[in-house]
């Protein structure tokens, strides 16, 4: 039984299987999700950035030093004034979303 498992697992990682997904794009997550208060860039809209410099996800430091882990947690439980995800969004998403936040730091 624990081969036949096994076997199982296996071919599934070979056949690309990850976490569930809703099936849209990290882009249209993103737009639906995030983009009311970080923008279409991760900027933040400038008048909100006065109040709220975490906006600006361009300049965060975990954004920028790659830390994917802490990045995850804020998204999906949430940080400060931003509510968290993990209800409302499926894994695989949560994942797109922190793939994409990530790549706001430039390369």
């Amino acid at each position: 039984m624990r081969r036949w498992l096994a076997a199982l697992a296996a071919a599934a990682l070979a056949a690309g299987c990850g976490p569930p997904t809703s099936g849209l794009s990290a882009e249209e997550l993103w737009r639906e999700n995030c983009r009311s208060c970080h923008g279409d860039d991760g900027r933040g809209d400038r008048a909100r950035r006065a109040l709220a410099p975490r906006l600006d996800l361009t300049r965060s430091p975990l954004v920028r030093g790659g830390q994917r882990g802490p990045i995850y947690q804020r998204i999906s439980y949430g940080y400060a004034t931003m509510p968290g995800f993990v209800h409302k969004l499926e894994r695989g998403d949560l994942e797109l979303l922190t793939d994409y936040t990530l790549g706001l730091g430039g390369p």
